[in-house]
């Protein structure tokens, strides 16, 4: 039977979390979106029935942390998700940075492969990859004798048996810890232009632990198995 692993492709960039998510256990790093765009603009250009990326994005802002993302019909925002195919994975999650700050974050959907998992897989990956642009590591809280791993954040679930759609409440808190203060400047580090990590080549040179602020970094690959 084919799994799905989740692979975190992690940059060095930003190493240590700032003081306000210390106490937390997975934020990813300290990215997160600066205090002046806290709702952050989210572009579907999906057009597969498999996806509700509204309902997806309605499901996030819901949980009334500070960041509230917004679906928009402009054709740009800050965070567009599409539709792309690879046979290595069935979606990821890329942000542009500048210094600990998201800039703007991509979701990639691999529509092909996902048609053939059980109803309710796609929603998990959706679900997974917008947490991801928003800051959030993978929730194995169950595992570790925590709150419960039914959240879509769980990388360690089986998707022909078991899928996990929506976040659950300590995804809430770990959004919570992350935005919970004011950024003293929203523009961050200076940084360079794009480039960037080719999508489902982690070991790409520009995917490395070298690549300086202002680029785009890969946060978390959807492997196939």
């Amino acid at each position: 039977m084919r799994r799905s692993l989740i692979v975190a492709v992690v940059s060095l960039i930003g190493l240590l979390a700032i003081a306000t998510v210390a106490s937390a256990d997975h934020a990813w790093s300290a990215y997160h979106f600066p205090s002046d765009n806290l709702n952050p603009t989210v572009v579907d250009k999906t057009s597969s029935s498999l996806y509700d990326v509204t309902a997806g994005v309605q499901e996030w802002a819901a949980l009334g942390t500070p960041i509230q993302p917004q679906i928009t019909t402009a054709k740009k925002g800050d965070i567009t998700v599409t539709e792309a195919f690879s046979p290595f994975w069935l979606g990821l999650a890329r942000i542009f940075i500048d210094g600990d700050h998201i800039t703007k974050g991509e979701v990639k959907l691999n529509t092909k492969l996902l048609d053939d998992y059980p109803a309710g897989a796609a929603d998990h990956v959706l679900c997974q990859e917008i947490g991801h642009v928003l800051g959030l590591n993978h929730n194995r809280d169950g595992a570790q004798g925590g709150s419960p791993d039914d959240t879509c954040m769980n990388d360690q679930v089986n998707l022909f048996t078991t899928q996990y759609t929506s976040p659950n409440s300590h995804d809430t808190d770990q959004l919570n810890a992350n935005y919970n203060h004011i950024d003293p400047s929203a523009g961050g580090d200076d940084g360079g232009g794009g480039g960037g990590c080719p999508p489902g080549k982690p070991d790409h040179p520009k995917c490395s632990a070298s690549e300086a602020s202002g680029h785009w970094v890969t946060v978390h690959v959807f492997w196939v198995d």
